[in-house]
């Protein structure tokens, strides 16, 4: 763990210097904090099966010979007239004696794409599920593994607002951080998971 958060404290300031991070200071013109619509598991291993949107949500990824990957498409239902700046974020909520037991295990970082079409609970597949709109990731979160939880670090740049629309997303492990595996229970009271923030 002491690994990991060293590491995890190097690629902050990493980031800061390349001029990555999503500034804590947009804060300020925060306008709404959407919850998924949508959270629809997609599996290496079952390449042709189609799942129903979750209440939970999880990423694995181990190795590029390793056929078991795990990734996820989130979908967010975004209002009209609200903000016209968005942003990946994430985060996790302490760990409490009969709470669900979320696990961050490996890297703790994730890669996070915009989608050039919908996604469809029960329909999309491995095989099937849409283009990402971008060949590098929008979004990169870094996550620590302490059972406090708290906010990830976030790096990438707030995308345009798709107001009245669906914007949907591809969440995977980052290939560059090695093995990782994330396993947790999406909530809004209190705040857990992934979310999508609306600036003005």
């Amino acid at each position: 763990m002491k690994t990991f958060y060293a590491l995890a404290v190097i690629l902050s300031s990493f980031n800061s210097v390349f001029g990555v991070p999503i500034a804590d200071a947009a804060s300020q013109d925060l306008e709404k904090v959407l919850f998924p619509n949508y959270l629809v598991p997609i599996k290496q291993a079952k390449p042709k099966i189609a799942f129903p949107t979750q209440k939970t949500g999880q990423v694995h990824y181990e190795n590029p010979t390793d056929k078991n990957e795990i990734k996820l498409l989130v979908g967010f239902d975004v209002p009209k007239n609200v903000g016209t700046r968005c942003a990946i974020k994430f985060g996790l909520e302490a760990k409490v004696p009969g709470g669900y037991q979320w696990t961050v295990n490996g890297s703790g970082m994730l890669d996070v794409w915009s989608l050039a079409s919908m996604i469809t609970p029960g329909v999309t597949t491995w095989n099937n599920k849409p283009k990402r709109t971008t060949t590098d990731p929008q979004f990169t979160i870094t996550q620590y593994d302490d059972p406090e939880g708290g906010d990830a670090i976030m790096t990438g740049k707030v995308i345009p607002c798709k107001g009245g629309q669906r914007m949907d997303f591809e969440v995977a492990g980052t290939r560059s951080g090695g093995p990782v595996y994330f396993d947790w229970y999406e909530l809004d009271s209190p705040k857990s998971g992934i979310t999508l923030n609306m600036y003005t």
